[in-house]
């Protein structure tokens, strides 16, 4: 984050060109990349004698061989005893006995890093070394801390035959050189404000720390800092487009709009749903290009209200697209839309890989003329051959499933349009404040009121002829049901239950007698919408699927969603695949079936059983899973922290965002002499942000 005193790893005690080659592919070429590389665990520095006063606990210590003990078969274990001054204790080394007894020599002095057991049946303490190194002149700096930091060993390190505690000693050494002239990066109010440490305390007491206290002390003002900047960048954007180019102001309200909510919906929107119109409403009014996330559970009612707000920008004389992440979900989007424009007289199109030609060059002659007032589509419409008449208006679902390139060449496609980006993946607001800390966020945190809750059960293997006996129950009594399995085929994953043989056996023995359909990713999207067409229809009693069904289907006669293999999948998408069940005036189910699950996999199931509020559920996914795994699969530019962590710094993320969205409206161009630290600090790490702000 910061400017130091750089000095090349190469030159660092303990480091060379071999291991420095290896630090280098880990993007670590100076002695301040080792800085912000935060320890993982600390070892308590103590005394043979003083063993006892630390079972189970993680502990240095320094000792003299003063006995080995090698065995005769070669498998087993070297035993060796050791003496630091107060004590003596023996200790087992695993391998190779030859390379073992020439690893030690008696007489000479090492550190021994290792976890402090009782041996019940010895009755004596005993220490299981995990690490050791030998004794050097420069240790005795080292040992001077009562606790001592080890840090993680990437495998590039672990190649060059760096250790645990090697590592340790070359960090030490990297701070040692080059920690004296850390700046600060924060201003002093800021500090002051929010009771933090000065950086370089704060840095050299989270390697060092004298006490427990410390550490967390210390984690807290490094956490503050990176989120700090992270708010930063987001409070800058937000000015930026404020002050940036002029948008679209959206007076008009037609007597579309008034037609469709008084005569033609056939249902009346929840209080929450008319709030978020009104929120959107507004910024459509402003005159400034909106950028607002719209974030709704599942079955809350996010698509109607993009109807209404596309509904404004076609009245006011301007083309509307609706970009979805795959083609099952832009077809499903597409039909619901087209139900309500066809209603009013308004063309809609869709736009999606795999047309045939001709009616492709059509939908693109609709579109380029202005004929097609709302277009969806996938990324195919951003490719070059898409042009728009007057795009005014844009809606991203499911956003977090695009890239920053593919969001930004949509709205390329018209001048500053409106963006409306949604999501039925309920967003920790850890997550929202980071991730989208730059966008309005408006939440539809109110389900239909003829809606009835799910009903959710864990069962296994022994349990599953009773959840079949109740499959054909359901089906019997008109209902239709859902199985998902968490692979298409075995050849993926050989431990994984396949959709494709599974489908087989089920329409072959188990369901013979009843109706089975199945769709997966690989088949083209236009055979998947036949399958779920005549699933809707009635002529479908079981489908079989993947997660391809997991958004943007609702067929209101499906009551039971069984899901295979529920402990291979994260909280939030079990929560998306239950909502396809639920969506009609019958009682529906979620059967979760499980292998025995282990202890944070039966964690997270039995959330699953006990609510259904997707924010809830949401929050605890992040905090088992971590933010990287949230969405199911890692993106590139995911948010990744040294020091913070947000699943536990809600807390600090508002008083950092506080702290910077303050300073950019009291200080817009950090102009201000106490915010030049601030300044300088910002200009030397976030020019990647330069684009994207005005900071002259």
């Amino acid at each position: 984050m910061t400017r130091h005193k750089k000095q090349e790893i190469a030159y660092i005690k303990g480091v060379g060109p071999g291991r420095a080659e290896a630090f280098e592919k880990l993007g670590l070429k100076y002695n301040t990349d080792l800085f912000t590389i935060y320890p993982r665990l600390y070892l308590v520095n103590t005394t043979i004698r003083s063993l006892k006063d630390h079972l189970e606990t993680n502990v240095i210590i320094r000792g003299k061989v003063i006995e080995k003990y090698i065995p005769w078969k070669p498998k087993q274990p070297t035993k060796i005893a050791i003496f630091d001054g107060t004590a003596s204790i023996e200790t087992l080394m695993w391998g190779n006995a030859k390379y073992r007894e020439k690893q030690f020599k008696i007489g000479e002095e090492y550190l021994f890093w290792g976890k402090v057991t009782f041996n019940t049946f010895e009755r004596e303490i005993k220490l299981d070394i995990r690490d050791h190194k030998k004794c050097d002149a420069g240790d005795d700096d080292l040992m001077k801390y009562p606790l001592i930091p080890i840090y993680i060993l990437s495998e590039e390190l672990k190649k060059t035959w760096i250790r645990p505690l090697s590592l340790t000693k070359i960090i030490f050494n990297a701070l040692r050189s080059g920690s004296s002239e850390v700046p600060e990066v924060l201003s002093g109010s800021i500090r002051e404000a929010n009771d933090l440490l000065d950086h370089r305390t704060a840095m050299l007491r989270t390697h060092y720390p004298h006490s427990h206290d410390d550490i967390e002390r210390a984690r807290q003002t490094l956490a503050f800092e990176e989120l700090f900047y992270l708010q930063l960048v987001m409070a800058l954007k937000k000015r930026a487009a404020l002050d940036g180019e002029k948008g679209i102001s959206f007076r008009k309200l037609g007597e579309n709009f008034e037609k469709l909510f008084k005569e033609l919906l056939g249902f009346e929107l929840t209080v929450a749903q008319k709030r978020v119109i009104r929120e959107i409403r507004a910024d459509m009014l402003a005159g400034k290009p909106m950028n607002r996330l719209l974030q709704g559970d599942v079955g809350s009612g996010k698509t109607i209200v993009a109807v209404f707000c596309i509904l404004i920008a076609i009245e006011n004389g301007y083309q509307a697209a609706f970009m979805c992440p795959t083609e099952i979900l832009a077809e499903q989007h597409y039909k619901t839309l087209k139900g309500y424009f066809d209603l009013l007289g308004i063309n809609s199109v869709i736009l999606v890989g795999g047309q045939k030609k001709k009616f492709r060059e059509l939908v693109l002659q609709q579109i380029k003329s202005g004929d097609a007032k709302v277009v969806v589509g996938t990324h195919a419409l951003i490719q070059e051959s898409v042009e728009f008449s007057n795009l005014g208006f844009v809606v991203i679902d499911e956003q977090h499933k695009f890239g920053v390139m593919q969001r930004a060449k949509l709205r390329a496609k018209g001048t500053n349009p409106d963006v409306l980006v949604m999501t039925a993946t309920p967003i920790p607001r850890t997550l929202s404040l980071t991730v989208y800390g730059d966008l309005e966020v408006s939440v539809i945190d109110e389900l239909p009121k003829n809606r009835i809750a799910v009903k959710t059960a864990m069962r296994f293997e022994d349990d599953r002829n009773k959840v079949y006996a109740f499959i054909r129950e359901q089906v019997k009594a008109g209902r239709q049901v859902y199985i998902v399995y968490p692979v298409i085929d075995e050849s993926e994953k050989n431990d994984l239950k396949s959709a494709v043989k599974h489908y087989e056996l089920l329409k072959s023995f188990t369901f013979k007698d009843l109706r089975l359909g199945l769709v997966h990713g690989r088949l083209a999207w236009n055979e998947i919408d036949e399958t779920i067409e005549s699933f809707k229809d009635g002529k479908i009693d079981i489908l079989v699927s993947t997660t391809v069904i997991e958004v943007g289907i609702d067929i209101p006669n499906a009551t039971i969603m069984v899901i295979e293999e529920a402990q291979r999948f994260g909280l939030s998408q079990l929560h998306q695949l239950r909502g396809r069940v639920g969506r009609g005036a019958e009682q529906s189910f979620c059967i979760l079936m499980a292998e025995t699950p282990g202890e944070i996999a039966s964690e997270r199931l039995k959330i699953m059983c006990e609510t259904t509020d997707g924010f809830l559920i949401s929050e605890t996914d992040m905090k088992l899973r971590g933010p990287g795994e949230f969405f199911g699969t890692r993106q590139s530019g995911e948010l990744r922290f040294s020091a913070a962590d947000l699943g536990k710094d809600m807390a600090l993320i508002e008083k950092a965002r506080k702290a910077a969205f303050d300073m950019v409206l009291a200080d817009p161009e950090i102009r201000k002499l106490e915010n030049a630290v601030i300044r300088e600090n910002f200009l030397i790490n976030y020019k990647d942000s330069m684009s994207l702000i005005r900071i002259a």
